[in-house]
């Protein structure tokens, strides 16, 4: 048995992102040795309740290898926050109405379970009182966009689960939605692309940006990520896409791209999206007639 320290933080940043990557290689090494293992919160401090999509794929893929023990909730704060997502099943949270509009659930989805991620987007994310208002057209075509990339990693990244959760951050009024998978990564899938196609290899980075771009994709008579209604949103909602995949992180802030080398590589991708809960605008289609309460 071996005891694995978590650090004083995890948070939907280049920092966050590199320790996701190192509790990885970290797991990875000593499942190898040991069959039990014990993953210590006892000195963390500060953690983004949407990353636990991505612990939680992580315990999940190590999980038939060794017995995975989570101890050390010290700080009652994190704790509340993994409990009241339903991440931490040993700790009932109770949550009302109002509480439940700081988090979404922390899910894990087959990759046939397709109604049941749109259902869950719908209700636990674009039905929040605190999302920013918007017709139905609007709210049924983010629930599509976002499906897309819970399809994208059925399809693409040819894994088994796709995680997901949301948390809320009250300090800067925006809420993060994450979306993992421990597929194929964005970046092999692209570079394999291109060799097929005769085309020149590019950096981790450099293929997920190119996987932001619509109508790019890696299969046959398929669209791509289906970002560009999302990301038009984003950018109009002043909030951030953040795309991380094998060894590169991508942030889409204020209508540009920011390009990040990880540490160590993320053996799968993160799609964390943040949206910005202090807008007062009121979203519609521009297919959409509006009436003197709309604001585009």
């Amino acid at each position: 048995m071996c005891t694995l320290q978590l650090p004083y933080k995890i948070t939907s940043s280049l920092d966050g992102y590199n320790e996701l990557s190192r509790l990885y290689f970290n797991m990875a090494e000593l499942v190898e040795h040991n069959k039990e293992v014990k993953v210590d919160f006892s000195l963390c401090k500060e953690f983004d309740g949407n990353l636990c999509a991505a612990v939680g794929a992580i315990f999940d893929r190590f999980s038939s290898k060794a017995s995975i023990a989570i101890i050390g909730f010290s700080n009652r704060k994190v704790r509340s926050i993994l409990s009241r997502n339903h991440f931490l099943q040993a700790f009932k949270e109770t949550t009302d109405p109002a509480e439940r509009e700081n988090f979404v659930k922390y899910f894990r989805f087959g990759t046939n379970d397709s109604e049941g991620f749109k259902k869950y987007i719908d209700e636990w994310l674009i039905g929040k009182q605190k999302f920013p208002a918007h017709t139905k057209t609007v709210g049924n075509s983010l629930v599509a966009s976002i499906y897309e990339i819970y399809a994208n990693a059925a399809m693409h990244g040819e894994t088994n689960f796709v995680y997901s959760c949301g948390e809320y951050k009250e300090e800067t009024t925006t809420f993060d939605m994450a979306i993992v998978d421990l597929g194929e990564t964005i970046p092999h899938n692209v570079n394999t692309f291109f060799e097929k196609k005769g085309m020149q290899r590019v950096t981790d980075c450099e293929a997920i940006a190119w996987a932001f771009i619509e109508g790019n994709t890696t299969k046959e008579n398929t669209g791509g990520l289906g970002l560009s209604l999302l990301k038009e949103f984003i950018e109009l909602n002043k909030g951030a896409l953040h795309l991380v995949s094998a060894g590169g992180f991508v942030e889409y802030a204020n209508g540009k791209f920011n390009y990040h080398n990880l540490d160590k590589v993320f053996p799968g991708t993160i799609v964390n999206i943040k949206f910005n809960f202090n807008d007062s605008k009121r979203y519609l289609m521009s297919s959409e007639k509006p009436d003197f309460n709309d604001l585009l």
